[in-house]
């Protein structure tokens, strides 16, 4: 499958290295440029200095800042970035999810997470 040349820079965030890495590389693998981080707090620095970043990937659950806080975070510094939410625990109220949010529940298959990315950067 040939790759695809994608501008697109995803924030994958997730306090599960093994989980992080093989979403992060599953999108790469799809051309996205990934920036990836191991909780909330660092996710906002990382947003901070990297302008160019358009969306967001984070697990609900994770310890300190969780997804819904980080996500709502984001929306008042970025209002217009997209945002998917996954979670193996919970699946989000529509109170709960962002504007123009997205979710994916795990486990998921990697051409599903594809499909979604290819969704939300439309």
């Amino acid at each position: 499958m040939a790759k695809l040349v994608n501008r697109t820079t995803i924030l994958v965030v997730d306090d599960e290295p093994l989980i992080r890495s093989v979403a992060a590389d599953c999108l790469r693998d799809a051309g996205y440029l990934i920036l990836e981080a191991d909780d909330g707090v660092e996710a906002l620095s990382f947003l901070d200095q990297n302008p160019e970043i358009s969306m967001l990937f984070t697990d609900i659950n994770m310890p300190g800042m969780d997804g819904f806080a980080l996500a709502a975070e984001i929306r008042t510094r970025r209002p217009l970035m997209r945002v998917i939410l996954t979670s193996g625990r919970e699946r989000p109220t529509a109170e709960q999810m962002p504007d123009r949010g997205y979710f994916i529940g795990k486990p998921y298959a990697e051409h599903q997470l594809r499909d979604l990315m290819a969704l939300a950067a439309a």
